[in-house]
């Protein structure tokens, strides 16, 4: 059980003693660019936020979607996550394929063929949402200056919040997105959790954006899976909007480009990795999403979109994963010049 002075001693770790501003622009050629923490997800727990830190300085990437495992403490992410459905270790698909999508099946339950957790699994579980519900907001704050002092933002933050979504860990997320400073939460989630969400965002003046589960062959009356349930759910409130990811998008079936062309008004944000048909995660420029065409859409049209690098593609022998985002970087700066 960690205590308040634990608490507090997490908290001044994440702000240095002396930051380095980056030299980065806060857009290229009008589009905001950021980069989506879960592009990191493969590298070491410990220093985490100082290595994306780093990426985001060398690479130029102004704006970070912060992830919440990146943001915890590293021994009960390390003992929860696998069995919570969500995040490092139990969600998204990465590597090669990344046919699974952000959080796995967490959001929507443990899903088909998952065994049930043991008691011990099911314990860390409940001492992560503890952690969640109690460590001081002050910590967070402490992750906003940290980057700030880089010359960074932090204007979203995905909640990963797998399978605990009561209305206090609903309520909690929405406090700590504001404590970072954040513009908006972003979540996956299914159609009643959306319902009940709506009156707490409002109550935090948030605005959401809701990533779903996109599948166009899904029979799932619970999910945000086809762009009908996007639209469903959008009219649940004024603060919400969508934060689609088009790689996962294109690989469930869908028209991302057309997506993003018909309902751009209530677009926050963009995921953008590349995919196949087949929903296999490819170097940007090799598969089916037309990654340039969506960037050059949200410049042409000057849509207020965020579009954030989610670099899932396996990392080439020899290769990191830091120069991979970097890829993706020049890639979507060439595509924009």
């Amino acid at each position: 059980m960690l205590t308040r002075r634990d608490f507090g001693k997490l908290g001044l770790a994440a702000i240095p003693a002396a930051g380095v501003l980056a030299k980065v622009t806060p857009k290229v050629h009008g589009v905001a660019l950021g980069v989506a923490g879960y592009s990191y997800n493969a590298l070491p727990r410990q220093g985490l936020l100082d290595a994306i830190i780093q990426s985001m300085v060398d690479c130029g990437i102004p704006d970070c979607l912060l992830f919440a495992p990146s943001t915890e403490p590293v021994d009960l992410a390390d003992k929860a996550r696998p069995a919570r459905g969500g995040g490092f270790g139990g969600g998204r698909g990465a590597g090669a394929s990344g046919a699974q999508g952000r959080g796995g099946s967490g959001a929507q339950g443990r899903g088909p063929g998952r065994a049930p957790m043991s008691p011990e699994q099911a314990a860390a579980v409940e001492a992560l949402r503890q952690w969640h519900l109690n460590v001081p907001l002050d910590y967070y704050t402490g992750i906003r200056k940290k980057f700030a002092a880089s010359g960074l933002t932090l204007h979203a933050f995905d909640a990963s919040l797998g399978n605990t979504t009561a209305d206090e860990d609903l309520n909690r997320a929405c406090e700590a997105t504001k404590a970072l400073g954040a513009e908006f939460m972003m979540c996956a989630v299914t159609k009643s959790v959306a319902k009940r969400l709506a009156p707490i965002a409002e109550k935090h003046n948030l605005k959401i954006g809701l990533q779903g589960r996109p599948n166009m062959a899904s029979v799932d009356p619970e999910a945000m899976a086809k762009p009908a349930d996007f639209e469903e759910v959008l009219g649940y409130s004024k603060n919400f909007g969508s934060s689609v990811d088009v790689g996962d998008a294109v690989g469930g079936g869908w028209d991302a480009y057309k997506f993003v062309q018909e309902t751009h008004s209530r677009v926050f944000a963009l995921n953008l990795k590349d995919r196949s048909k087949g929903n296999v995660s490819l170097p940007w420029g090799e598969g089916d999403t037309r990654i340039k065409d969506i960037l050059r859409l949200v410049r042409d049209k000057k849509y207020p979109i965020r579009c954030y690098i989610d670099c899932d593609f396996a990392v080439p022998e020899g290769s990191t994963r830091q120069a991979t985002v970097k890829s993706c970087m020049d890639f979507a700066r060439a595509a924009l010049a």
